[in-house]
Formats: structure tokens, sequence, C-alpha cells
């Protein structure tokens, strides 16, 4: 779909940094009320500076500020030009991509008013200069509809991706100091250089940072391997691709520890506590029910109560530490592990969610570290392309001779070349069947996507749209509700004046309502015009139940017709995404499986794709479960206060 690389569905499942800055302050209020120990560490007196060592300091200051903003600025216009290109943003990329932005619109707030109503205006031509920028398979009945089409889609990524940009720009403290990265620093070198045991509160505190992505981002290929090992999956392929299944059955966890905890450990017979417990990577055989169902529940404290990372408790359980080491211990020597770019983009993220002074230096390193980190994926990448290109050509059928000998010469100094570079990431064993199941390559996957893409023209759905618009409203209604809650509790200490939101997030944020409101009357305007074409009375009526259902045969018929692909794989990938076997596929649920794996550039096997729209589907029950909640909560708080 176009400019699905722009924007990721996953922001929903990981809470903005307002919301981790609002939280961090609830924490700190309720330890004080309960007379708790606050993390607090002595750092040495501020030095008064001299006059000389003060110019020094802000001429340096400035110096990486401006250098900062000059490759921010780079890598921002590069990734922009890959986009209109057609070329998708990996979700690494995208990250990247956003930071730099958010950085870009921090340091010069001006150019809101200068960049995004240019890249308004500019969307059009760009639409005609990159035709890419649309799947080849977007049709529709008329002109009109078309256009419209395009700019709700345009319009809707560009608000999602504007909107997220606010998140990471949104506060600024006038009062802000660099006190908290001093006391990250100090943490580290307790845990790494000195023998001193950091307490169990500084431990707890400081492994919240270390979120999946940003961990699995960074970790050696020895440790990736060794958690897909712990979590029996496949260990051979590139790091991409180990990451990418890590990540999947991360969220799987993520969502099947909170339906646990719904339901309670109690809940759970012998056998599902077992199987729990061995999923995520503890002992699970020799030894008794009471030490099961114990460890299981100390697993769901340290996630969901604590919000310890579920990539440090596997990291943990992947080193076999002893059982008698407390968790705190266990997480102590885990972090010891971690490698220094892991490090350095946690003090990062603790200083913008303490709302401290953010080093321009340390941003800088961070930035050049992660753009060489995204070079090496997209090098693996390539490498992997080209020994799939000489594999192909080698599996050739061998009918003419002369042929024969030419494909001999010209694939297989490519098959050595890349096996000096990528050895160590192809995986020379067989496929397995009924483990593995059946692979699909990148090329299916586009053509899946092709496929949605033409029968969501052909009936003229919305729901996805909506949905997403939806989504978009709410994360704007949240993030205002934070900013006031942050304020309030602010406003109890007397500290409300020293923080305020920052002026490009003000600007950015007035920018986005508009979008949305443009964007409602576009969702409006085309289903005033599918209800005259469709011939039907009533504007007003919802959408029939079940009208993104599609049967297998339909996408396979559709799938047929854009690219030839053998019966029996077309029919495999179309039974993969059947959860239920009931012969109907959402292509909505379709859309956003093809969304995950496409931005990540792998190959992926039909029981792997089967998994994921598991997932999907029990995280929408528990995002849908988690609102009601919240709607209830509200209205019981309005109900109170009247």
């Amino acid at each position: 779909a176009p400019l699905l690389w722009i924007h990721t569905s996953s922001r929903r499942w990981d809470d903005s940094k307002v919301e981790k800055s609002l939280r961090s302050l609830k924490d700190k209020k309720k330890k004080l009320e309960e007379g708790g120990p606050v993390y607090s560490p002595t750092l040495d007196a501020p030095v008064r500076r001299t006059l000389r060592q003060w110019v020094v300091d802000e001429v340096k200051h400035y110096y990486h500020g401006f250098r900062l903003l000059w490759i921010d600025t780079t890598i921002a216009g590069r990734m922009l030009w890959r986009v209109l290109n057609g070329h998708p943003l990996s979700r690494r990329e995208r990250r990247q991509f956003l930071r730099t932005c958010a950085d870009v619109f921090r340091l010069l707030p001006f150019l809101v008013f200068i960049i995004v109503p240019f890249m308004e205006f500019l969307l059009p031509v760009a639409l005609k200069l990159f035709p890419n920028m649309l799947p080849s398979t977007f049709e529709t009945k008329s002109k009109k509809e078309e256009r419209l089409k395009t700019e709700l889609r345009v319009k809707l990524e560009m608000a999602k991706f504007l909107q997220d940009t606010i998140e990471e720009i949104a506060l600024r403290n006038k009062a802000a100091q660099g006190n908290v990265t001093e006391e990250f620093s100090t943490f580290f070198q307790k845990i790494r250089n000195s023998g001193e045991r950091p307490s169990n509160e500084q431990i707890i505190k400081f492994s919240k940072l270390f979120e999946d992505e940003l961990t699995l981002d960074n970790l050696t290929r020895p440790q990736l391997v060794a958690l897909c090992r712990l979590l029996e999956l496949q260990s051979m392929g590139t790091n991409n691709f180990l990451r990418f299944q890590l990540i999947m059955k991360l969220r799987n966890i993520r969502a099947d520890d909170k339906l646990i905890a719904e339901e309670g450990v109690a809940s759970l017979n012998v056998n599902e506590v077992q199987a729990a417990c061995r999923v995520r990577g503890m002992r699970s055989l020799g030894v008794t029910e009471e030490r099961l169902r114990e460890q299981l529940a100390q697993w769901l404290e340290l996630h969901l109560n604590q919000q310890i990372p579920t990539s440090l408790l596997l990291l943990s359980r992947a080193m076999f530490l002893p059982d008698t080491l407390s968790p705190a211990d266990q997480l102590k020597t885990t972090l010891q592990t971690l490698p220094e770019m892991v490090t350095m983009e946690a003090q990062l993220m603790v200083a913008e969610m303490e709302l401290s002074k953010v080093d321009n230096k340390a941003k800088l390193e961070t930035t050049l570290q992660e753009e060489a980190a995204i070079r090496q994926d997209n090098k693996d990448r390539e490498n992997e392309r080209l020994a799939d290109a000489a594999e192909k050509a080698a599996r050739l059928p061998h009918h003419c001779p002369l042929q024969e000998g030419e494909l001999e010469f010209e694939a297989e100094p490519v098959k050595a070349d890349v096996a000096a570079h990528s050895e160590t990431l192809r995986d020379p064993a067989p496929v397995i069947e009924g483990i593995k199941g059946e692979e699909i390559t990148k090329e299916e996957i586009d053509l899946l996507s092709d496929a949605c893409s033409k029968l969501k023209g052909q009936k003229r759905l919305l729901t996805l749209e909506k949905e997403e618009l939806e989504e978009l409203k709410d994360d704007v209604q949240e993030y205002n509700e934070d900013l006031e809650e942050i304020k309030k509790e602010l406003s109890k200490t007397g500290q409300e004046k020293a923080l305020e939101e920052s002026k490009a997030s003000q600007r950015l944020s007035k920018r986005v309502n508009r979008m949305i409101g443009r964007i409602d009357k576009i969702i409006v305007e085309l289903e005033k015009d599918k209800v005259i074409l469709d011939g039907q009375m009533d504007s007003g009526t919802s959408p029939p139940v079940g009208e993104n259902l599609i049967s297998i045969d339909e996408l396979i018929g559709v799938m047929r017709q854009i690219q030839n692909i053998p019966e029996h794989k077309l029919q495999s990938i179309a039974e993969a995404l059947d959860d239920n076997k009931d012969g109907k596929i959402d292509i909505d649920d379709v859309i956003k499986v093809v969304e995950l794996i496409d931005k990540e550039d792998i190959d992926i096997s039909t029981t792997q794709v089967a998994d994921i729209m598991v997932m999907l589907q029990k995280e929408e029950k528990l995002l849908e479960k988690e609102k009601a909640k919240d709607k209830a909560e509200k209205e019981q708080a309005a109900t109170l206060n009247n």
C-alpha cells in the first residue's frame, strides 16, 4: 500500500515518551507517599566554571548542535527520497527517520510552517513524478475516486507520522539539568567496572529503559542465536530474519501474559503452566507444579507490574543463571552483557523520559552508530538477494547445454562472492516439512499485497482507513490527556512553570488536527459516492457485517491474474491466512500481516504467517478490552466528579 513504509502499526503497543514521562512522575510520587526509597545517587557538587570554560563549553554545544542538524537533515532527506521513489523503509529505518525529523523540528521549530504545508502542496506533484508511491494494481472506476483515495491514504499516513513526531518532541523543560544522564552513567559504572552492587530499585528502574526492539536491534549475532534457540525458533538466517522472528515471538508472549494475568495463574492446569514456562525459556521439566506456578507468577510480576522488557527477561534465561540468584541479580548480570550501543540508546531515552538535558554530542554519536547499523543491515539484505539469485540460476533446468554453460560461467562467481560475505547468515540445512511449513518468498508477499489492493479497490472498502483514523484520534486524545495530567502532577510540587509544550509540538498539533478534519471529509465524500454507485438508498447505514471478508477462491483468483504461480503454492498461502479454516479471510487482517512482513524484506514460512495472524487477532481482542476498560473508568470518574 502507498506510503505504509512511513508509518507502522506497532506504535499503539508501545508507550509514547509523554506516557513514559507521566508514568515516571507517578512512580516517584507513589514511592514518596509510601515512604519508600527514591533513587537519587550521590553526585559530585557542580564545579563553578571560569568564563573561558563556559565559552568553550558553549562553542562545543553549538558545534555539535549544528553538526547534528546537518546529519539529521541529510538522513531525513535521503529517506524521504527513497519513500518517494517507492522503496520501502524497514522498521529500523522508519524509527531513524522519525528521530531525525523530530530533531530537526526541535532544533528549528519555525520549519513546521515551511515543511508541512510544502509537503501537503507538493504531494499531488510528487505522485505524478513518482508513480511508484502507489501500488501497480491501484485502480478505481473514476478519476475523482482515484484522486480522493490517493489523498486519503497519503494524508492519513502523514498525519500518523506527524503525531508520532509530536510525541517525540512534546515537552520542554526550561530548568533541565543533565543529572539523570549522570545517574545512568554512575549506575553502569557500578555494574561494569567497580565491584559495587547497585540497589534493587536502581536495577529495576534502569532495566525498564531497554525496550524490546531497541535491545534486539543492537544485540550481537551470538546473543540473537542464543535467544532463538531458547525459544525453539529457527536459528539460521540473516540477523534481520532472526530479529523479526524474535520481535513477533515477544509480541505473542506479551499478549499471552496479559491474557494469563487477566484469568490468573491458578486458572491454568498443569500442562498449560508447563507450556507457558517453556515458551518463556524457563525450566518446565523436573520441577514441581508449585515451582512452575511460582516462576510464571514471578515472570508476570516483573513483566507486567514492574514493566521489565521481555527481551531482558529472556536474555537472563538464555544465560542459564542459577535459580538461586534473585531477579534483580539476574537482571544486573544481563545488563553487564549488553553491547555499548544499547546503553547509549537507553541513556538518551532516560534523559528524554525524565525531561532532563540531552547532550548533542551523545545524540550525534548515537545517530551515526544507528546509521552504520542500518547500512550493515541493508548490505546483509543485498548479499542474501544475490545468494538467492545465484541459487535460482543454479537450479534452472539444464535442457540446453549452451545455456547451461553460460549460466555456470555467470552464476558461480556471484555465488562464491556472496558466500564470502554471508556464509554465517544462510541456512544450508534442508527445510523440514511440517515443522517450518512451505516458504513464501519476498516476491510472493509483494504479490499478496497487490492482490489485497486490487480486491479493496474492487469492493471500494474503507474499513481499514476508518480504523486507522479512529486510532489516530485516540492517540491525539490520549496525548492531550497525558499532557494535562503531567501539568497537574507538577503543579502539586510547584514545578508546572518549568515545563511547557514545545513550540514545534504545538504547531504540529494544529496541523494534525486540520488534517484529521480533511480526512473525515474525504471519507464522507467517498462513502457518498459509493452509496450512489451501489444504488443504496440510505447513506447513513453502516457497512454490512463481513463486508471486508473474501473467500480463499477470490484471493487465489486475483493472485493468479497478477502473476503465474503454481496452484499448490497459491493454495498454501491462502490457507495460512485462514486461521479458523472457514474458507473466509478478512482483507484488512491480511494487509496488516503483509505490512509487518514486507517492510522487513524477508522470506517466511506459511506456518509463521499463520502464527502472525493469530498474534494480531489476540492483540486486537486485548486492545478492544483495554479501550472498554478505559471508557468505563472515565465514565466512572466523570460520575464521581458530578
